[in-house]
């Protein structure tokens, strides 16, 4: 079970490690990794940034919870 399925839900405790784990994989192929969590991502789309551009045109997902994963993330230009 992906770690993001597991936080909240008091089963296990998610430690450090199984969060940079769970990043690693997040950052090596994130068309997949959102694909196999019901989110609808084109064949061959790899770059982050087209993907994310991609949910956000198709409503798969909204602004202010974009701008809180991508703080949480440490990504450049976020405030």
């Amino acid at each position: 079970m992906p770690l993001f399925d597991k936080v909240g839900r008091g089963r296990e405790q998610v430690t450090p490690d199984m969060m940079r784990r769970e990043i690693g994989t997040i950052q090596s192929d994130p068309g997949t990794y959102l694909s196999r969590r019901g989110f609808s991502i084109p064949a061959g789309m790899t770059d982050a940034k087209e993907i994310t551009q991609h949910l956000l045109r198709t409503g798969q997902i909204g602004g202010p919870r974009l701008q809180q994963v991508m703080q949480m993330l440490g990504v450049p230009g976020t405030k």
